[in-house]
């Protein structure tokens, strides 16, 4: 870790930036409480200490930019800045072009409490008061600064395959305080899913289960609880190509165990299908040095693939008259047909907003989230808030021009993982499951803050660097684990 450390050349001007960034993380928790207030005084956040959070994140930011950029020289790519701050400015006018007030008239089709009110129509009040703008415009400057300063200028001088490697621990080591604090805070969740498991609690449903007994933790969302999980699965895979451990296996399903307390069923399916392809990978590549091994590894798996098949199948064709707490498993995980209905209808409920010539600039960020609570109507007394598409929310929040822009860095990323992947093949193809990973997650599901959209881009990002060594990346004895 020293020797890491010290490989970095880290000077006294990072500490600005991760002040920084700890600063916007305080905003972007705070954040997601605006989204689901429509009335700024239900928050609990002060404007005078909003005020003081954005001086404070603007200063630190600044003078880090400051430093690197008109003192120490170094060289930015105009084009690049320039179509950024572009970006960001044009999402900025489309928060403050916001009416405080206005109405929309919404088609209810779904509503579990009210099937009756199906087909009907209801008018709702759209609200964005100035304090809301304000701190959306916050996060936003705060987020897009950070995300240039992380791509355009502090990358340029961590150009070592072990910074990712590194990453990879840190990120554990914050699952580990998420996962401790859920444990203190939350033991309620995890026995009461015991309980349901053994017949325990026979009164509670799966629907229960999955909705008031979910883990959350610190952060907020069981589905955020449930994609960080699969951001710490990635970051497994990623490390065992760098340097094979074999620790990280048990590592990865420790964070699948905790996931499925999330009921976060897209995260699970997700990461059950990459962690396939990449555990098939893995077999391939190694054959020739492990073939008795692998064969055997073939085998236990096909017999566990049938044997799921089976304990899958059965209750399903029966209908629960067999296995029936596998059935109603599955029917929490498909939702019986109802996940893909509330989606469907909150997708075509974000389009409305975007009518009349919004969709090419956005309502802005944040604000898409906090108008498209009211006409969320998935209950009587429950309005969901999220999009629940990452690209929709993208639409939303920045219009077609931020969608294209994220559509060609994305495109310009994947350019990068098929140039590099002839120098460090099972690297390349860590870091490829992970991006696939955060495609399929962000499709019927919001990661939450457009930064968190780019944090595998990245990774490929350091690969065009000109003292990226990425066909050097160590590899162990053949005796051990690959």
């Amino acid at each position: 870790m020293k020797n890491f450390i010290k490989s970095l050349e880290l000077r006294l001007s990072d500490l600005l930036l991760l002040l920084g960034l700890a600063v916007l993380a305080f905003f972007l928790y705070f954040g997601q409480e605006f989204m689901q207030h429509p009335n700024p005084n239900d928050v609990p956040f002060p404007l005078w200490a909003a005020i003081i959070c954005f001086v404070a994140m603007i200063g630190l930011f600044g003078s880090y930019l400051y430093i690197e950029l008109y003192i120490r020289k170094e060289k930015i790519n105009p084009y690049i800045a320039i179509s950024f701050a572009a970006l960001a400015l044009l999402n900025i006018v489309a928060i403050l072009a916001q009416p405080a007030s206005s109405s929309e008239v919404v088609t209810i089709r779904y509503n579990a409490d009210f099937p009756e009110l199906v087909g009907t129509q209801e008018t709702v009040l759209l609200s964005v008061s100035p304090m809301h703008k304000f701190i959306f415009i916050a996060e936003l400057t705060g987020a897009a600064t950070f995300i240039y300063i992380a791509f355009f200028v502090f990358s340029k001088r961590i150009t070592g395959i072990k910074f990712i490697e590194y990453l990879g621990f840190l990120f554990f080591i914050f699952l580990g305080v998420m996962f401790l604090f859920s444990y203190i805070t939350e033991y309620n969740c995890y026995l009461m899913t015991f309980k349901w498991l053994l017949r325990i609690d026979k009164d509670i449903t799966m629907d229960e289960l999955s909705g008031m007994y979910a883990v959350k933790s610190f952060i907020l969302h069981k589905n955020a609880f449930g994609m960080m999980c699969m951001i710490g699965i990635i970051f497994t895979f990623i490390n065992q190509s760098i340097k094979p451990r074999i620790w990280l296996y048990p590592l990865a399903v420790f964070f699948f165990i905790n996931m499925v307390f999330s009921y976060c069923k897209t995260g699970i399916l997700i990461t059950l299908l990459v962690s396939f392809i990449y555990f098939i990978y893995r077999l391939i590549v190694t054959y020739k040095d492990h073939p008795k091994r692998n064969k055997i590894t073939l085998i236990v798996t096909g017999s566990i693939i049938l044997i799921a098949l089976v304990v899958v199948g059965v209750p399903y064709l029966t209908k629960g008259k067999v296995l029936g707490k596998i059935y109603e498993l599955i029917k929490s995980v498909t939702g019986e047909g109802m996940t893909m209905t509330t989606r469907t209808y909150i997708w075509d409920n974000c389009w409305q907003l975007l009518r009349n010539g919004w969709w090419l600039i956005g309502r802005g960020f944040g604000s898409i989230c906090l108008q498209l609570m009211p006409l969320n109507i998935v209950t009587h007394n429950d309005h969901v808030f999220p999009t629940h598409s990452s690209l929709l929310n993208m639409i939303g929040s920045g219009g077609i021009l931020l969608l294209l822009g994220y559509l060609v860095f994305l495109g310009y990323s994947g350019y990068v993982v098929i140039k590099s992947y002839k120098k460090s093949p099972e690297f390349v193809f860590a870091v490829g499951i992970g991006v696939l990973c955060f495609l399929l997650y962000s499709i019927i599901e919001t990661i939450h803050y457009l930064m968190l959209v780019f944090l595998f881009p990245i990774f490929v990002i350091y690969f065009q660097k000109e003292k990226e060594v990425v066909g050097e990346v160590p590899t162990e004895t053949k005796e051990e684990l690959a």
